[in-house]
């Protein structure tokens, strides 16, 4: 089963992140949307995605007018696996900052380096 889930779960990353590319571009004024991980449950009933944002001022907010047009990005994801799924899973959308914590212990990583020098 989890080999159904894991081959659900990375079309459904392909396919919103087409959709939220455009949606972003519309939405989010130069937001730059990547899907990350799209993890499935069992009964592919929901699909929790994680999204990083590039360029963007307030992640939370752009975060919730995305949330906000989830019936929208919904029905343009049943139109893309109309011929693959009986029924299109619920989204859930989270904010992934592993980017942004990478980037923070880069930065202190090269205050340190920058200070024993």
């Amino acid at each position: 089963m989890a080999k159904r889930t894991d081959k659900l779960g990375r079309q459904l990353q392909k396919d919103l992140g087409e959709i939220l590319d455009s949606a972003a571009q519309q939405l989010l004024n130069g937001t730059l949307v990547t899907v990350l991980d799209v993890e499935v449950t069992p009964d592919l009933g929901l699909a929790k995605v994680y999204l990083s944002f590039f360029q963007s001022t307030d992640k939370q907010a752009d975060l919730e007018t995305l949330r906000n047009h989830l019936p929208q990005i919904r029905h343009y994801l049943a139109g893309k696996l109309k011929n693959q799924v009986r029924k299109i899973p619920e989204l859930m959308l989270f904010i992934d900052d592993t980017i942004d914590q990478a980037e923070h212990m880069e930065n202190l990583l090269r205050q340190l380096r920058e200070k024993k020098d």
